[in-house]
């Protein structure tokens, strides 16, 4: 039911709605629950945990795993199939495990920020979920209250609602019951109208509910995020890319052997085997669980950093961040009020320094000061919600600007409460957004009144006549205003807001009808600016990020003056040339973004659509983008963008379109996830370099053995045993490696370098070639010395685990050498070695091991010869390493 609700008469709506000003009864308001559903915003639904385990074997590694074990299971190799089968399981149960795991983190974070909805049922107050809220429901709201839905103002007062997160505007919106509202009013306009998300700043109110979920103002977000389509991360592009490419290989290898096969006259059962085992030895099995476990690893040092990582992949994807988008408020800025300046006709007070001020006021310029202080009190509405706390539990409602006045106020020793007693309230206009002012008229003694303005400097100077010093009344000057005019344009240039104060003594006798006939000839006192002020640490991190290679940039609805202050201050580029408004993006075509972007840092101004342009364009430069944002508005460009951030505050809309989300609302949690991001990205290198190198040496010993015509040098039970058990523990023990010395201090990787990039295949064809033509000519010079296949078979294959085994010590750093001291500080992977070494020995030496892999105990003279061999392999390896990548010496 969707209708121009602002338009229509309350009398028709509660005829349409079949509702009453004292609320529905429980009864009704039950029955329609259960007929329309709750009262939430459609979101992704989890996968169930059986649809979540299945979609755990949606890679093309996983096919050819399952192709295996179909083969394996027709020729009946069953040691073969068992082992296959393990490895699927492990592969499927780590990665549900740890994707369900993150899935009840998100979970458990929405029911803590669950918000509640003050409702009349049956003509009483009652607190209920929002979720419950149901259209037809008088909802109460009060100052301080997230707005449930949708709904027509049937009572109100002083209502002021903060609709940043639906419209982006800082500014809180003044509503009441007004009537005749244009049938196209925008939204802005609607100011009988209040919608779901937004928040009470001030006032009370209350509202007949016209609509909840999807059919409100913030459905129609939720809408054009189901039109946006979610883009890949660049790892499961890799990943993909690097499945298909393996897949493609092994299929081709397959073939080959078929045609040797062919051409040799071998039986097709044989070539069957041998083309399994060859498969079975070019997979990685050990990469898909040592992917997860990196992830999974990852994501929890985020969030004991205070971030949660909703999606899995996105862990790494973090690391290879270019441009982090970030809308200042609340993100950069703390997102609350604070008073900056105080100019007055004598002196400045700057950067709200009003300490102690009280106990100086006999110093030039400070009376007035003083002076400008109270008045800013007592006109303002902002209160102190629980004054009989603690000073530090207080509670302060009301606007952002009046929260900052009377923080400043309350900082130099003016509290509102005992001025009101000292100077009780008379009359009062509040402010209002069109006025821009507001006056209050309060008994200054026995004699007299004294009315105090605050407003917009135009409108208090247009006004005044005299300007106070310190007490004393002068004549306003031109030169003296001019003085002051150019202290305040040079704040309004940086992004302040500038408030001016004034004041006029009145005989207790005077008369009037309207209050604002007494504002006439003030004496004005001075200006007070405001400003959104900084996080501590927001240049710190920005810093950090340049040191990193990473463009920030601002995204904002707020004036291109407050923006470009706040980049100036972070140290971001500002100049002209590198700000840009929303109004000039509607007139630049998407080849033009595409070219601005490379140079702007700033834009103000900007609309959901413009922010959706803006991350579109900077992708197509080939940017890896992170999208900052806690709002409505900002929830379709965290979709797109290649990493979705949302502030902990954020709505629920933000949250669930993000990736991840601060639960400290710390810019400098993103530092440290990018840091974890790239220590990610290294890791599964690192892991990905062990397991192809060491199982493409396996491909080269049995290619060597089948061009030659020798015998299988490995059955496929022992391939799946160095695979799995030996290359498992040491791979899984590698992703737990912190190397993060000096990682922030490097560039971004290339988006489009893979993960085996040039250098890595230079080592990997020297391993292959090394570890490969070792493999090859021991198995050889063993079955030839002792003449016994079995034998020659268990020593290649003791050999190629102690080879994996040693190599997971080489692989550990690409910058330094493995003969250095501190090559056995990672103590899991210690572990991880040693416990492959005791399943070595348990494979050559335990009857039933020996068994199911057809192996023979090993003499010492036997041991000798292996080690011997695998100290030559390492030598050469790593001088190979020092060729390709140099070593680095690191304090």
């Amino acid at each position: 039911m969707q209708k121009n609700w602002h338009e229509i008469s309350l009398t028709k709506i509660y005829s349409i709605l079949k509702t009453h000003p004292n609320g529905l009864s429980i009864e009704e308001a039950n029955f329609r629950l259960q007929k329309n559903g709750k009262n939430v915003l459609p979101s992704t639904k989890p996968l169930s945990k059986k649809k979540l385990f299945f979609s755990q074997f949606n890679s093309p590694l996983m096919y050819i795993l399952l192709t295996a074990v179909v083969v394996s299971s027709f020729l009946k190799h069953l040691s073969d199939t068992i082992f296959i089968v393990v490895v699927l399981f492990i592969n499927t149960t780590v990665g549900f495990y740890q994707e369900n795991k993150a899935n009840k983190s998100l979970v458990a974070l929405k029911n803590m920020i669950k918000i509640k909805a003050k409702v009349l049922r049956d003509s009483n107050e009652k607190e209920i979920d929002s979720e419950d809220v149901v259209v037809g429901d008088v909802v109460i709201l009060k100052t301080g209250d997230k707005v449930p839905c949708d709904g027509r103002i049937i009572e109100s007062k002083n209502l002021k609602v903060d609709e940043a997160s639906l419209t982006g505007e800082f500014m809180a919106v003044k509503k009441d019951i007004a009537q005749k509202i244009p049938e196209k009013a925008s939204l802005a306009e609607q100011l009988n109208m209040v919608f779901m998300g937004t928040i009470v700043e001030e006032g009370e109110a209350k509202l007949i509910t016209t609509g909840i979920g999807l059919n409100t103002e913030i459905g129609k977000v939720v809408k054009l995020l189901k039109e946006t389509k979610e883009r890949r991360t660049p790892l499961q592009k890799k990943i993909l890319t690097l499945s298909k490419q393996t897949a493609a290989f092994i299929l081709a290898i397959i073939l080959v052997i078929i045609l040797i096969g062919h051409f040799t006259e071998k039986s097709f059962n044989d070539i069957l085997v041998a083309s399994l085992a060859l498969a079975v030895s070019a997979i990685p099995e050990g990469l898909l669980p040592a992917i997860t476990v990196i992830l999974t690893l990852g994501m929890r040092r985020i969030f004991k950093q205070k971030g949660l990582v909703r999606k899995l992949i996105a862990t790494e994807t973090l690391g290879s961040v270019t441009v982090i988008c970030a809308d200042k408020t609340g993100t950069l800025t703390e997102g609350k009020m604070q008073v900056s300046d105080i100019l007055t006709s004598t002196t400045e007070l700057l950067n709200g320094n009003f300490k102690g001020i009280l106990q100086n006021k006999n110093s030039n310029g400070v009376e007035s000061h003083i002076l400008a202080l109270k008045i800013a009190t007592l006109v303002n509405e902002a209160f102190v919600e629980n004054p009989d706390q603690e000073l530090e539990k207080w509670v302060i409602r009301g606007r952002p600007t009046d929260q900052a006045l009377l923080i400043a106020g309350m900082q130099a020793g003016l509290y509102k409460k005992e001025l009101e007693v000292q100077y009780p309230l008379i009359d009062r206009i509040n402010f209002e957004s069109g006025a821009k002012y507001a006056t209050t008229y309060r008994k200054l003694n026995n004699k007299k009144n004294i009315l105090y303005a605050l407003g917009a400097p135009e409108i208090i100077i247009e006004k005044s006549t005299h300007l106070d010093i310190d007490g004393k009344k002068k004549k306003l000057s031109s030169v003296a205003l001019n003085k002051l005019l150019l202290r305040v344009d040079n704040l309004t240039k940086k992004g302040l807001r500038v408030l001016a104060c004034s004041y006029k003594e009145y005989p207790l006798s005077t008369k009037y009808k309207n209050l604002n006939e007494l504002r006439e000839k003030t004496i004005l006192v001075g200006f007070i600016a405001i400003k959104d002020p900084l996080r501590p640490d927001a240049s710190e991190s920005i810093e950090i990020t340049k040191k990193a290679g990473i463009r920030a940039v601002i995204i904002t609805g707020d004036h291109k003056l407050t923006a470009q202050t706040i980049a100036l201050e972070v140290g971001l580029e500002a100049e002209k040339e590198n700000i840009l408004e929303g109004k000039e993006i509607d007139d630049l075509s998407d080849a033009d973004l595409k070219e601005k972007v490379k140079f702007v840092s700033v834009y103000a101004r900007v609309s959901p659509s413009h922010k959706l342009r803006i991350v579109k364009a900077l992708q197509d430069n080939n940017e890896v983008v992170a999208m900052v944002g806690d709002g409505v508005n900002d929830a379709p460009a965290l979709k797109i963008a290649d990493i979705g951030i949302s502030l902990g505050s954020g709505t629920d809309v933000a949250k669930e379109s993000a990736d991840l989300v601060l639960l400290d609302n710390n810019f400098k949690t993103i530092i440290k996830a990018i840091e974890q991001g790239r220590v990610v990205f290294g890791n599964i290198r690192k892991v990905f370099t062990y397991l192809v190198a060491d199982d493409f040496s396996e491909l080269f010993l049995f290619l060597g053995c089948m061009i030659m015509g020798f015998p299988l040098p490995l059955l496929p039970a022992q391939i799946l045993w160095i695979n799995l058990v030996e290359d498992g523990f040491p791979d899984i023990a590698l992703t737990t490696e912190q190397e993060t010395k000096g990682i922030m201090d490097e560039p971004p990787r290339d988006p489009k370098e893979p993960i085996l990039n040039k250098p890595l295949k230079k080592w990997m064809a020297f391993i292959f070639l090394i570890s490969g033509l070792a493999a090859f000519l021991a198995f050889l010079l063993f079955w030839k010395i002792f003449g016994q296949l079995e034998k020659a078979r268990t020593m290649t294959f003791a050999l190629m685990c102690f080879d994996s085994l040693a190599f997971a010590f080489s692989v550990r750093s690409f910058k330094r050498t493995i003969f250095r001291k501190d090559i056995f500080s990672n103590r899991y992977l210690v572990f991880g070695v040693a416990l492959g070494l005791v399943l070595l020995f348990g494979a050559i030496y335990f009857p039933p091991l020996q068994k199911l892999l057809a192996t023979q105990p090993l003499g010492s003279i036997d041991w000798l010869m292996i080690f011997g061999i695998s100290l030559t392999e390492i030598i050469l390896i790593e001088t190979a390493k020092k060729l390709v990548f140099g070593f680095k010496k690191i304090k």
